[in-house]
């Protein structure tokens, strides 16, 4: 039987163990018997993976070169390319340190619009990039909305000379203007996001969201089929749920602490020292690998109640999943990063589910991830900092209440989040649209 193509447009190479790697291969890992994969990608990271063999690179570190020598980039990569994977990045120029991926890690919103002009006006559209296209000729493109308006670009472009249908996937808000800044350049980036996400959604046969919210307020927007996308999880297998408790009680958080995150963990942090002070009932265990200021390792580490404990593998933070008693899942009070982050779905949240621990969720009662829990009654709820204190003496005092959410957590998964129930209709929709 010859298989049918399905070409993807991403920023990330796709590797297993990133966020964005992992979820092509959580969502693609079953459709080998009847697809096979390329993929375009702009990240200085080599792919690793047992899905696709087939890519096209846009460098990020070779596009200042392009843009001040007016020198072509993008290269077709062989099979000999693809290093081991302790080699990591694909080659020196285009590694970690490149002026370009040093300004997008700074996030400053001038940075944005310095990346956009420098992408703009390099040669990326290139006799190489069009065989690569046309030569795979895919059946159907699956291109994933991203911030960057380069990638939004390569998407209109790849749909233009394919003429091939297009289903795209949005984890993050990259649409609506509820958001804050005192900042003209924020807001000048926001509108030249927005017009091109309505340009590319043109080309969109299907659009996923992964919350309900998310899909109402775009259907709003765009003229486009939408569906709720969930992350899947292998809910097939009644997990050990713990009969008794640690003491004391462990807390795990395991994830980056970007959008501010740091800041709510440092409140329950300061929260667990106020409990424990006359003896230890609770520890917190922070598993991360974002770098953080000396005050902000202090506040989160005392090497008694709470430990800053730095980056391990996913196996490893599943065992320290199952040798724990809560889980967390938090979010920032800030303004800013409340609205920024309100729409999206974190993937760790099925991670969570999965445990079979319970989980405690610290965020906005207006964010996704809240209102799911919430309505869902999968998670210990805690919508204001100022509840933290209070929540956790009560959960001191009735242990119970941490084995009943532990029951919760991994029922919410069977239901909503069964990998064969969800691959099942994602197959049905790529096959309806690549006829």
């Amino acid at each position: 039987m010859t298989k049918k193509k399905i070409l993807i447009i991403s920023g990330e190479s796709w590797r297993d163990e990133s966020n964005g790697g992992n979820v092509l291969s959580n969502l693609f890992q079953t459709f080998t018997d009847e697809y096979e994969f390329a993929q375009i990608f702009t990240n200085p990271a080599m792919p690793a993976n047992k899905i696709c063999t087939k890519y096209f690179h846009i460098s990020e570190g070779e596009v200042i070169k392009s843009f001040l020598k007016r020198q072509p980039i993008g290269r077709q990569l062989q099979k000999q390319d693809l290093l081991t994977d302790s080699q990591f990045s694909i080659n020196s120029s285009n590694n970690g340190n490149s002026l370009l991926v040093q300004l997008k890690r700074l996030n400053f919103p001038i940075f944005h619009t310095i990346q956009d002009f420098i992408w703009r006006f390099s040669k990326w559209k290139t006799p190489e990039l069009e065989r690569f296209v046309l030569d795979y000729n895919p059946d159907i493109i699956f291109a994933p909305m991203y911030y960057s308006l380069f990638l939004h670009r390569i998407d209109r472009y790849v749909a233009k000379i394919t003429g091939k249908k297009m289903i795209s996937y949005v984890s993050d808000d990259h649409l609506t203007m509820r958001h804050f800044s005192l900042s003209p350049v924020f807001w000048y980036n926001r509108l030249i996001l927005r017009i091109n996400v309505i340009k590319t959604s043109k080309f969109y046969s299907l659009l996923y969201t992964m919350t309900k919210e998310q899909k109402d307020e775009y259907e709003k927007i765009l003229n486009v089929p939408m569906k709720i996308l969930k992350k899947t999880g292998d809910f097939s297998l009644r997990h050990q749920y713990k009969t008794s408790l640690n003491n004391p009680l462990q807390i795990i958080y395991g994830g980056n602490l970007i959008y501010n995150r740091y800041k709510t963990l440092a409140k329950l942090a300061s929260v667990i020292k106020e409990i424990n002070h006359d003896g230890i009932k609770l520890q917190l265990k922070i598993f991360t690998q974002t770098p953080l200021s000396a005050k902000f390792k202090n506040l989160l580490h005392d090497g008694t109640n709470t430990f800053l404990l730095g980056k391990v593998t996913m196996e490893e933070l599943h065992q320290q999943y199952n040798n724990s008693d809560m889980v967390l899942h938090v979010e920032s009070f800030d303004l800013q990063q409340k609205l920024l982050t309100r729409l999206s779905f974190s993937t760790k949240i099925i991670d969570l589910l999965h445990s079979a621990r319970c989980i405690i969720a610290i965020c906005w009662s207006e964010s996704s991830p809240y209102k799911y829990l919430k309505s869902e009654d999968a998670a210990i709820c805690i919508a204001n900092v100022d509840d933290i204190k209070e929540t956790m003496l009560s959960l001191i005092k009735n242990q119970d209440k941490i084995i009943e959410y532990s029951y919760k957590a991994w029922e919410c998964g069977v239901r909503n989040h069964n990998a064969m129930e969800i691959i099942a209709a994602l197959k049905s929709d790529f096959e309806m649209l690549s006829n």
